[in-house]
């Protein structure tokens, strides 16, 4: 039996200071060569180190904080295996198919590289079988296909609920948040906010110091300031409607001179809610430019980083090149603007006509707020 023992770099990396390493035996009967990788707190991985399988192979490693670690095939048919480790695993098993067992974190890694091989197995069958149908219009087996897969797909996603709700603080739960069902992720953040919040604390509270942990915390966060934010506007969308009155904001002109949208300053004016990449925008507005005077126009555009790579360039073309008059504004962060988060803005065009500070009309259509 060979004894590979991982770089020793990695180990002062790691700040290790456990006597007793982790062995992981590989029963591996295929050979080839893993680039082994672990997770950074920021979400990049990095490789630290490679392992030639020969058969009978051990992989020797020491960490002081749980953290999981990946074999990534490199060369030969070798299965992607995930580890977690910490200072108390002692001694962890990768069969001849590639499933790791040794303690519960593993274990459940295990079981989750099986679901996902079952799924893949029965929807590799659910096509075979369709694929023998000549009018898929016609059989009523199809039908029956289509509910096996659902079925199946619902158990599936029950089966990691279950898992995330009676045992949130393993790490090994960290995967299924990355399993999908075709091009559908299996967990949704909207809709399992609860239990995946209710992970990230207990994962905070017992594994603090892990890569892992603080890697999905940073995930969490950025789901939820996106919940929130998509929240507010659904909640903006029913409040800024006509009777109300028209929020105020600072944004800046396009040549960068900040200015502040003020309620009472809105008399008999116009709001338009568009962008230069906004097709149906550009032709509604141009179609106003060409027939009437706009100086009681106000354009809030929603141009911005990270959809384009030169927004302000863009937007004052767009702003030429239609020849568009009025007064224009934005503050160049696209889908997160404060545009967007203020008015409640859901698809575009979208315009207002705002009455001594009030909101006499919300539309999506030019003709409503032209006289």
């Amino acid at each position: 039996m060979r004894k590979i023992v991982s770089l020793l770099a990695l180990i002062i990396l790691m700040s290790c200071s456990q006597e007793q390493p982790t062995l992981i035996k590989f029963e591996l009967d295929k050979k080839g060569s893993y680039a082994i990788q672990y997770r950074e707190a920021d979400g990049i991985f990095t490789v630290m180190d490679s392992l030639e399988i020969l058969g009978g192979d051990v992989f020797e490693v020491s960490l002081d904080t749980l953290q999981m670690i990946s074999f990534l095939p490199i060369q030969g048919d070798l299965p992607v295996v995930h580890a977690v480790i910490g200072p108390n695993t002692r001694e962890l098993i990768v069969d001849s198919q590639g499933f790791i067992s040794g303690d519960e974190e593993n274990n459940w890694l295990g079981v989750q590289r099986r679901m996902q091989i079952d799924l893949i197995n029965l929807i590799d069958s659910l096509d075979i079988i369709k694929n023998t149908y000549a009018d898929s219009s016609t059989f009523k087996g199809l039908p029956v296909l289509d509910s096996i897969f659902f079925n199946y797909a619902n158990a599936y996603r029950a089966r990691i609920l279950d898992s995330l709700e009676s045992a949130p603080g393993r790490l090994s739960n960290i995967m299924t948040v990355y399993h999908r069902i075709g091009q559908k992720p299996v967990l949704d953040y909207t809709v399992d906010r609860s239990v995946l919040r209710k992970m990230n604390t207990e994962l905070m509270r017992l594994a603090p110091n892990s890569k892992d942990a603080i890697a999905f915390k940073i995930w969490i966060e950025e789901f939820e300031e996106s919940y929130i934010f998509t929240k507010t506007v659904e909640e903006n969308a029913n409040k800024f409607v006509p009777g109300n009155p028209f929020p105020e904001f600072s944004l800046e002109s396009p040549q960068g001179e900040s200015i502040r949208l003020k309620r009472m300053s809105l008399d008999n004016h116009v709001i338009a809610i568009w962008a230069s990449w906004c097709t149906e925008c550009r032709n509604d507005l141009r179609s106003v430019a060409k027939s009437q005077n706009m100086d009681n126009w106000i354009l809030l555009s929603l141009d911005g980083i990270p959809q384009q790579r030169n927004p302000i360039r863009e937007w004052y073309l767009a702003i030429t090149q239609d020849s568009l008059g009025g007064n224009h504004l934005s503050d160049l962060k696209g889908g997160r603007s404060v545009i967007t988060e203020r008015l409640g803005v859901q698809e575009m065009p979208l315009y207002f006509k705002v009455e001594y500070g009030l909101i006499t009309v919300r539309s999506n259509q030019i003709l409503a707020v032209l006289d």
